[in-house]
């Protein structure tokens, strides 16, 4: 991270950006083409097609859903490819959370996840497919914070939404939809109030959905606006280079959540804040930097060539232990 100043009106902020990074190509064999989903990664630095023999590594090019498709496909892949020595990369975008079957040469990215059950061999796929080109202006001071949510209140969001709304010391601008994306994602004013809600607040609710993972929370750093959400067991992408403490608000429970917003405001940090969330956006989670990112994570875990079934079961017992002492 280097420093930057970013001028607002008449107000200098001072905020961390991340350095530009030089990322080293790798030998990518695939038999498909990609999907229209997975696509972006032959426009991204690292990408380099080549044949099986010279690959650094095998992409499955179909993101995976469905319980009883993922154990399968899983499966399937470890096997056809075992003889290569190769290791596997599938990508899963499903709300499905629970332990996986490891298989020492497949590399898991997937959305959803208990962080203390996450084995060595799997990474957190962040939700990179919807966002805001550009980041909103960045939100006038205000008397309270201001907090905002649109969309179903189920049931990971039903107590932060009602801590938060009755609260004094927040403003809450909510809109309250009985159906995920108002039964009609399509809908263009569905759209339109869910973006405009981002950009009339300074603070956005962003608990999980069905799975342990928030699309929305990567929606909202695109916007420039400030992700709050309870860790559930989630593990946050690249975690290992991003100081995610000092950028949104997770905290362990909605009361937290609530004192940590107050206090940011209270601080006058959340300008900064905003601007840090969409230049973390751009560099980690923007279509063009995803993968030359994801390819960095997997070197530096050394994914590619060690035998990590020995570190999978340290890991496992790792895992297990912080678990045990932050949520018994």
């Amino acid at each position: 991270m280097h420093f930057g100043v970013i001028k607002y009106g008449t107000i200098l902020i001072h905020a961390k950006f991340p350095k530009i990074m030089a990322f080293k190509p790798i030998n990518v064999f695939h038999e498909q083409d990609f999907d229209e989903i997975l696509n972006f990664i032959v426009d991204s630095k690292s990408y380099r097609r080549s044949s099986l023999e010279e690959s650094d590594v095998i992409i499955h090019t179909e993101l995976c859903q469905g319980k009883i498709k993922i154990k399968k496909l899983m499966e399937e892949l470890s096997s056809r490819y075992a003889s290569s020595h190769k290791k596997v990369i599938l990508f899963i975008l499903d709300d499905f959370e629970k332990k996986l079957v490891f298989y020492p040469n497949l590399i898991i990215v997937r959305t959803s996840a208990r962080a203390s059950r996450l084995s060595a061999n799997e990474i957190v796929l962040p939700y990179v497919w919807e966002y805001k080109d550009q980041a909103f202006a960045v939100s006038e001071s205000t008397t309270l914070p201001k907090v905002g949510f649109c969309g179903l209140v189920s049931k990971s969001r039903k107590k932060i939404t009602r801590v938060f709304g009755k609260s004094k010391e927040v403003t809450s601008d909510f809109i309250i939809r009985d159906k995920f994306w108002g039964g009609s994602p399509l809908d263009p004013t569905i759209q339109t109030d869910f973006f405009k809600n981002i950009e009339n607040n300074q603070f956005i609710l962003s608990n999980r959905g069905a799975g342990n993972f928030s699309m929305r929370f990567y929606q909202v750093l695109s916007c420039g606006r400030i992700p709050v959400l309870v860790n559930t067991d989630m593990q946050l992408p690249f975690s290992n280079k991003i100081d995610w403490k000092k950028i949104v608000v997770f905290e362990k429970n909605e009361k937290l959540c609530l004192q940590r917003v107050v206090a940011i405001h209270r601080e006058d940090n959340y300008k900064a804040m905003q601007i840090q969330c969409r230049a973390i956006f751009d560099d980690f989670f923007s279509q063009s930097m995803y993968f030359d990112r994801l390819v960095e994570d997997i070197r530096e875990k050394s994914l590619l060539e060690s035998d990590i079934s020995i570190i999978s079961n340290e890991r496992s017992f790792l895992n297990k232990a912080i678990h045990f002492l932050k949520f018994k």
